[in-house]
């Protein structure tokens, strides 16, 4: 399975992965990191959660591969909560975890200042440290201001990065609808979702 992701046939990587399931085969914890990354490269979020809980409930943890995969499959479904937990849980598991996620909390932390300007620069010393400006960064910037910032502050953010080039019109224009409606979600106090939460594990509800 693993062979098979590396060269890109994610599909014949699942397909073995359900072969194995059917044949009632044990699989082990690295096989189900496998397959949380190849079902988030395949769009199917639902079944990477579900090969997450498994991973839980062996008493394991995800590859950091894995633990990313899912974090970035999460963002782009707009389950930052989720993702910001599952970034959370990443880094109290594994000793050394994606530079990404540890600035994730870092940016969540400073957006307590409620001030742009100082998110912008966390983002500069990670970028200048090698850092990427991915989804997992980016719905950080979101999840941190809408709880402790402004829709105002965060746009500043995104609206900086965008003159910088380092997000495209299209991309600042996502964000900026994905900010909109968590901050909508937050300031009601209900996150509707398709996919629940329940710490202990990402455990999964689908709702169809």
């Amino acid at each position: 399975m693993g062979t098979l992701h590396k060269i890109g046939e994610v599909k014949k990587a699942l397909s073995l992965f359900g072969e194995m399931k059917d044949l009632n085969l044990e699989l082990n914890p690295s096989t189900y990191s496998i397959a949380i990354q190849c079902f988030v490269e395949n769009g199917d979020i639902q079944e990477a959660c579900t090969c997450h809980n498994k991973i839980i409930e062996m008493s394991h943890v995800p590859s950091v591969g894995a633990y990313s995969y899912l974090a970035k499959g999460l963002c782009k479904i707009g389950e930052i909560d989720a993702a910001m937990m599952l970034v959370r849980d990443c880094l109290g598991n594994v000793t050394s975890g994606p530079m990404e996620f540890k600035y994730a909390l870092t940016i969540i932390h400073m957006c307590r200042s409620g001030d742009a300007e100082k998110v912008i620069e966390v983002l500069n010393e990670m970028m200048q440290e090698g850092g990427a400006l991915d989804d997992v960064i980016c719905s950080a910037i979101i999840y941190g201001m809408c709880k402790y910032g402004t829709l105002e502050e965060a746009r500043k953010v995104f609206t900086n990065l965008g003159e910088r080039k380092l997000l495209t019109e299209a991309n600042t224009i996502v964000y900026d609808e994905i900010l909109i409606e968590h901050m909508k979600k937050k300031t009601a106090d209900l996150i509707p979702s398709r996919i629940e939460v329940f710490w202990s594990g990402i455990q999964v509800e689908s709702k169809g």
